[in-house]
């Protein structure tokens, strides 16, 4: 399976927010989008999902063109949770049950209810169920809301900072269990990163935006610094340490020298 985007473009009141932004995802992928505020990141990922109006382009999975599906028919094929989830007045188990009726209609079977069980247990979301998703915190609410998208079933998932209100802990949690997920139900999973640390170590593939437009479209083993030094305009460096890749901005070093000193 395999996901094609042709020159998806964007604009708004004579301002170009995606210019021809073209590449391909395969199945148990996972894409970070990395770039400076601005970039078009989330732009790219509401294009997919039908949330801007008049778009541009083509977006193809294997043979079904999901630009011209109808809301309804596109919620069979993709998943998405916003930056910003609006808090409702429903429960966690209300939000799970919501998800998993995306995918299988309004009654829920036997099956339904095991699997929703099953996603309480991934997402340690059981002292939760009967709470009102306004009563959650940030990082609560993220975990239920990507629960209930997965439970969807989706063959596409996007996330827009997905971990943006979580501790390290559940940060580094969050990641492995996306692109465990990715590889187990061969989604394609596309994931809006402004840790750049957490982009190098958690996806294997790399667009970088910059004001609309695509700068690479790499495999993430394949980054080089002179490429974060064009997208972020700042001097970078990438220091390999047991296996691992490190990104250093700045005079580093000399910074590093310079406190010593002091």
């Amino acid at each position: 399976m395999s996901l094609y985007l042709h020159d998806l473009t964007y604009r708004l009141k004579r301002k170009e927010l995606l210019k021809a932004v073209s590449c391909t995802a395969r199945e148990g992928e996972v894409v970070g989008l990395i770039g400076p505020n601005g970039a078009g990141k989330s732009t790219l990922l509401k294009h997919l999902v039908g949330l801007i109006p008049s778009p541009l382009g083509t977006v193809m999975l294997d043979d079904v063109d999901l630009s011209r599906l109808k809301a309804a028919e596109l919620a069979r094929y993709i998943a998405y949770v916003s930056q910003f989830n609006t808090p409702s007045q429903a429960t966690t188990l209300e939000v799970l049950e919501l998800g998993r009726r995306a995918h299988s209609g309004i009654k829920l079977s036997r099956t339904d209810k095991h699997l929703i069980a099953q996603s309480v247990e991934q997402f340690d979301l059981l002292a939760l169920l009967e709470m009102s998703v306004t009563e959650l915190s940030g990082g609560e609410r993220q975990k239920v809301m990507i629960a209930s998208a997965l439970l969807q079933e989706p063959k596409i998932l996007l996330l827009d900072e997905p971990i943006s209100h979580l501790d390290p802990k559940n940060q580094l949690e969050m990641l492995l269990a996306i692109h465990r997920l990715t590889r187990e139900k061969g989604l394609i999973t596309f994931i809006v990163l402004h840790d750049i640390q957490h982009a190098i170590h958690y996806t294997d593939r790399l667009l970088m935006l910059k004001q609309g437009t695509l700068l690479h479209d790499i495999e993430t083993s394949h980054i080089e610094a002179s490429m974060l030094e064009e997208l972020f305009e700042v001097a970078a460096s990438l220091h390999v340490s047991e296996g691992h890749t490190f990104v250093y901005y700045g005079h580093h070093h000399e910074s590093i020298a310079q406190g010593h000193r002091h």
